[in-house]
């Protein structure tokens, strides 16, 4: 982040140099400047009294620090029918670009990659979905794209990425790439990586995440190192991968810290299970400090997710549909 920059930030400073922050103390001030203009602006936000906004309240209200109207997309969360989904009202979709360009090219390189996309029942709308259209766009080859029954597209991506020697990722939710790891074997390219995004609470019993990146490894004939997983959501517009084990570690511009789930905002030490929170600098346009529904534990450099809270959401949203 270049030193010109004054220690007193505005929210459109962060705006523009998120991707480039480095440091806790650069970190903080950004942090600190998107607070300020998110308690201000954000009608939600600046009626709750604690620093991290219970992920529920994208459920029950518009989380904007500008007219809902204006919103460039409106991204929604999975969910099964019945239940309340989560909107995200994106005011310039060129942030969510920069944030997940940025970290993906840091992580895996700028290919040209074949980018093999698996998502049954996310819907168009779904941020994962238009993560997906994007990271092609820039960095797949001509073999990338989605496949959902027609395998044919798998096969033929698992051919290309052999013949032409490019490195196969193939992203999908846990339970879509399981049920394909259990339906037929798969042998994957040397090389290749499995990304699961999640998604295996609605559709099958709890599993952890090292018994299924055994059981991908295993289906996908890759060695267990090769499987990997993204931590995203629709509320946040900057992701966290694992590089081969359990860790995930998260951009510069992205904060995971742990809290004790009856003491609202008690940090725990390394170690300890609580809460997750994030603040995530490119919800500068929503709010940055989101108090997640997941379990986890942290961990040298990055955390590991053990979970969701039973009988979620968090007390402190029983305030928000007071006061909202």
């Amino acid at each position: 982040m270049p030193d010109t920059i004054a220690k007193r930030l505005s929210h459109k400073d962060v705006a523009q140099n998120f991707t480039r922050v480095r440091g806790a103390g650069e970190f903080a001030r950004m942090a600190h400047a998107a607070r300020t203009y998110q308690k201000r602006h954000c009608r939600v936000y600046g009626r709750y009294p604690y620093t991290y906004l219970p992920i529920a309240a994208f459920k029950q209200a518009a989380v904007t620090c500008f007219a809902p109207d204006q919103a460039a997309a409106v991204f929604e969360s999975s969910g099964t029918t019945g239940v309340a989904r989560s909107h995200h009202y994106v005011r310039d979709l060129a942030l969510y670009d920069r944030a997940i360009t940025a970290h993906f090219a840091a992580v895996f390189g700028e290919g040209p990659f074949t980018l093999l996309v698996h998502l049954p029942d996310y819907a168009p709308q779904s941020s994962l979905v238009y993560m997906a259209r994007l990271l092609m766009r820039a960095y797949g080859d001509s073999a990338s794209g989605f496949f959902l029954d027609d395998t044919a597209v798998l096969r033929r991506g698992i051919a290309h990425a052999e013949t032409q020697h490019t490195t196969l990722l193939l992203f999908g939710a846990a339970f879509g790439l399981l049920n394909l790891a259990m339906t037929q074997r798969w042998t994957l390219p040397p090389g290749a990586r499995l990304i699961e995004t999640g998604g295996m609470k609605t559709h099958r019993k709890s599993i952890t995440r090292a018994a299924l990146h055994q059981r991908l490894a295993e289906g996908f004939g890759i060695a267990r190192h090769q499987v990997w997983s993204e931590y995203g959501m629709c509320e946040l517009l900057s992701q966290a991968y694992t590089r081969g084990g359990t860790a995930f570690y998260p951009p510069p511009w992205m904060q995971v810290e742990v809290f004790d789930p009856e003491r609202i905002e008690t940090p725990l030490p390394a170690g300890q299970t609580g809460l997750l929170g994030v603040v995530d600098l490119a919800n500068i346009h929503t709010v940055s400090a989101i108090m997640t529904e997941d379990l986890g534990v942290r961990c040298a450099g990055g955390f590991e997710v053990l979970g969701r809270l039973e009988h979620s959401a968090l007390r402190g949203c029983n305030f928000l549909l007071k006061n909202v």
